[in-house]
Order: C-alpha cells, then structure tokens, then sequence
C-alpha cells in the first residue's frame, strides 16, 4: 500500500499531484492556511499533516474532527486549504464538511482511497492513496498510506514555496521512496 502510494506520487525523485488542478501561485503566494478534516483514524493522520505542513512549509495549520466542522461556521477563505481524509470516501461527516469548505469558497482537496466514492466525484483535487480494500479495523494500510500522502503533499508543497532547500527536498523524497524496502526491513 506504501509503495504504490508513493510510485502514485514521486517519478524521477520529484513528488507530483497528478489528479489535483491547483494553479502553483495557491501554493507560492495566495495560501494563509491548511485545516485537515476527517473523522477517527483520519483525523489522527490529519494531527501529523498539521505537523509535517507547518514543519515544512511554514503554513499555520489546524486539525478538525469532520463530526464539529460540518456545524460550526468555520472561519475559512478562498486562501484556506481545506484537506478531507477518508479511506472509503464516503464518511458522512467528512463529505457534509467538504461540501461546506467548497461553499466557504476554501480550496478542497481530498485524500481518498476509493476511487469511485463520493469524496473522489465531488472533489476537484484528489490524492488517491493506494491501499486496496481495508477489511480490518486496525486501518493500518489505510493509515500508513494517508501518512505518505500527507508527507508528499508537504513536500510538494514546500517545494513550490521555497521553505525547503533543494538538497533537503531530495533527501526526503529519497528517503520517502525508501520507505517501502525500511519497512519490509
């Protein structure tokens, strides 16, 4: 699941968003903040994108349980990118705050396993995580691959930003692409 999570993202050692349509002036100029939205296992994936993000990018960033954002009136703008994780896409709670970030006029974008669900449909950028079907609680291939998406979403975006020195970027694509064979390690 790690692995072609991260072939799904990196070639040539650059991390890329191929199912995503941001103009990269968001990332270099117009965005203010990240909040990360999703609902039990999701959300605590959603408490280490915050980390990674701010980490790297220098963006402030905050994580929300989706079950209170879909009825608070959450305080976000067209410089807001708001990031929904949900391994079947279709947690009703996430997708009820998605539809009301892109009401908010934030940016969405989600990070989604299965392909055909809601999520995917209704949302203009995606990063598909590529764990296959999850038929146990313990979500640890869903987790695992949400982890990867966020860290090359971080990358990504820290790269266009320039909070990121080329040698540093390399060496953590690097070491994110080796993260399969540590792991069977």
């Amino acid at each position: 699941a790690v692995e072609r999570t991260i072939n799904s993202l990196v070639k040539n050692g650059v991390v890329n968003l191929p199912d995503t349509s941001f103009d990269d002036e968001f990332f270099q100029e117009s965005i203010r903040e990240v909040v990360f939205v999703a609902c039990g296992s999701a959300y605590h994936t959603g408490l280490v994108g915050k980390s990674v993000l701010e980490g790297l990018c220098k963006i402030p960033c905050r994580a929300e349980l989706a079950s209170e954002f879909r009825y608070s009136e959450p305080l976000i703008t067209p410089e807001t990118l708001t990031v929904f994780i949900s391994q079947s896409g279709e947690t009703a709670d996430t997708i009820a705050s998605m539809r009301l970030a892109g009401r908010c006029g934030a940016q969405v974008l989600s990070i989604v396993n299965a392909q055909g669900s809601t999520m995917a449909r209704e949302s203009e950028n995606v990063i598909f995580t590529r764990a296959g079907k999850e038929i146990a609680v313990a979500t640890t291939k869903a987790y695992s691959a949400q982890l990867v998406a966020l860290y090359a979403l971080a990358l990504y975006i820290a790269e266009l930003r320039g909070t990121i020195s080329v040698e540093k970027y390399d060496r953590l694509v690097a070491e994110l692409v080796a993260l399969p064979q540590k792991i069977g390690e």
